[in-house]
């Protein structure tokens, strides 16, 4: 490849080939019916757990969670949390890694973005920015667009509830295509070597309607299904059109990547850990009468799951980002919380929306009461509590695997992670991210969502050095970074973790282009910086109305 060819990234967020390949297959998604046969695709693996927030670091770095240090949309601090963003990340990200060898690059919308950082070229920060922040770099880069393209909108308007379907299509219907506007106009008005294109929709849409195109599903309802059982189809519809114009302006010796984080699933339930825990003797609460009391209340139904559906009820569900975080923080310490846990007396508690467990480790966390020479074993017991969980429908064992941190995790940073990863019955059960959303240990997902995401993401890519036509297997995440750099002729920073995936290039292109590497020098940690506390509220709001922080 010369200096002149180009690489334009779309990010599918959630995109899933358990869905495309049939659709494709069918005609229904033209744009990728036509990618398959002339690139070369594959699964393509997550991180563990596969969210977004870990996914996306993992991409841009090339490196897994335990060197960049980002394992979930929070940090954990022993039942406390703050929320990541994109100074959370130890570690170059490939936009970064160009423009300090002279490509221009422009980046839109990519998760664990914010706040931006100087690119030789722009970048538009996604998901975590927060409403009226300054989220371009150069700044104030969209304002001439503007007054042609309409105010850049980086999230949905619309929340997704249960009644107000036909609005929230909508909504995200008229996302995906602003999204395709600007990208097209910034794709002709703009230089660029490397150009990344992120969408949310299908990630949003899958979450909130799955049971409707899935008659398996615990929740489908087939009165529900005619109306909204096409609505997914209709999203991967609008992104293939989306996909197909960019394709156009880019030309055809731009080599074109399709990628996902993850990949999607049906979601059957939710998994109060917390509340296994305290009933095994692994965690436990204060014994002071206000705590017990709170204790008796979550039994009997006070919970957050029980307000949030009274809420609903009166349409009121979205009332708590008019509240300030003081009135927040006020409410919600009436409801049992993990300020009520006793960690003197703790020794494993669950935090993370997939099913993620902490052991109180004296020496780590701060009330840690667990001696480092009793570590595998009080963890050989977490696991066996873990493993009596049973699926509410079958009778089965509900968790497959559990996975110990040094299983999924190499680097530094690796001890600020989980201790285990669960994965319950293929990810169609979750884990309550935060203490619990009600007083059962097996309860239903408190926002009606029916969808959830998957280990399997896309890798879909064409391009003048690429196979065509190949299907590949192994690749992950973790290697698209140093293989769009050896794409681009460019060395690898040899502290990456992810391999060049030589298999998808043509012979004669790998015959010519061996992997250079680049030597770096250890340096200082640059994770730094947290948000306000008014943009963490706002952006901690966000995340619930999305379903990520229950």
């Amino acid at each position: 490849m010369t200096m002149e060819s180009k690489v334009l990234v779309i990010g599918l967020d959630g995109a899933t080939f358990d869905l495309i390949r049939p659709w494709a297959a069918q005609g229904k998604l033209p744009t990728f019916r036509r990618l398959l046969a002339e690139g070369v695709s594959g699964d393509l693996e997550s991180t563990v757990p596969p969210v977004t927030s870990p996914a996306w670091p993992t991409f841009m770095t090339g490196k897994n969670p335990g060197r960049h240090s980002v394992f979930d949309y929070i940090r954990e601090h022993q039942g406390q949390f703050d929320l990541v963003n994109g100074a959370s990340i130890d570690g170059a990200t490939i936009w970064e890694i160009l423009s300090a060898r002279g490509r221009r690059v422009g980046v839109m919308n990519v998760p664990v973005t914010y706040p931006p950082r100087p690119v030789n070229g722009f970048i538009i920060t996604g998901l975590l920015s927060p409403r009226g922040a300054e989220f371009t770099y150069p700044p104030g880069f969209l304002r001439p667009y503007e007054r042609a393209l309409g105010p850049y909108r980086i999230v949905p308007d619309v929340q997704y509830k249960e009644g107000n379907e036909d609005a929230f299509i909508a909504d995200i219907d008229n996302l995906i295509e602003q999204r395709a506007r600007y990208a097209l106009r910034l794709m002709q008005d703009q230089p660029w070597d490397f150009m990344m294109v992120h969408f949310l929709a299908l990630d949003l849409m899958q979450h909130a309607l799955w049971r409707h195109m899935d008659p398996s599903h615990p929740a489908h309802d087939a009165q529900q299904a005619a109306r909204y059982g096409d609505a997914i189809l209709h999203g991967y519809q609008k992104i293939d059109q989306a996909v197909g114009r960019l394709l156009a302006q880019a030309g055809e010796d731009t080599t074109v990547v399709l990628m996902s984080d993850h990949g999607f699933g049906p979601l059957h339930g939710m998994v109060n850990i917390n509340v296994l825990l305290l009933q095994a003797g692994l965690l436990h609460l204060k014994r002071d009468p206000l705590t017990r009391l709170k204790y008796v209340l979550f039994r009997l139904g006070l919970t957050p799951s029980a307000v949030y559906r009274w809420l609903a009820r009166l349409g009121l569900q979205n009332i708590t980002v008019k509240v300030s975080k003081r009135a927040r923080n006020k409410v919600m310490g009436r409801f049992l919380s993990f300020a009520d846990v006793d960690w003197s007396r703790t020794v494993a508690y669950s935090i993370g929306h997939v099913g993620q467990v902490y052991i109180n480790l004296n020496g780590r966390q701060p009330r840690g009461i667990v001696r480092p020479e009793e570590y595998e074993a009080v963890r050989r017991r977490v696991i066996e509590v873990l493993g009596t969980l049973r699926n509410p429908i079958t009778g089965q064992p509900l968790v497959d695997r559990i996975l110990t941190r040094e299983q999924v995790c190499a680097g530094p940073y690796c001890e600020r992670g989980p201790d285990l990863h669960l994965v319950m019955n293929g990810y169609r059960y979750i884990a309550c991210p935060l203490f619990a959303t009600n007083g059962r240990i097996i309860t239903g997902q408190i926002r009606g969502d029916s969808g959830c995401h998957r280990s399997n993401g896309i890798f879909l890519a064409r391009g003048p050095a690429l196979q065509q036509g190949a299907r590949i297997r192994g690749a992950r995440i973790v290697d698209l970074a140093p293989t769009l750099l050896h794409l681009m002729d460019e060395a690898v920073p040899d502290d990456m973790d992810g391999r060049v995936l030589h298999e998808i290039f043509r012979p004669a292109f790998e015959e010519t282009h061996a992997v250079h590497y680049q030597v770096v020098a250890t340096v200082e940690s640059r994770v730094a910086g947290t948000l306000s506390s008014e943009e963490e509220a706002e952006i901690a709001e966000r995340l619930r109305g999305l379903g990520y922080l229950g």
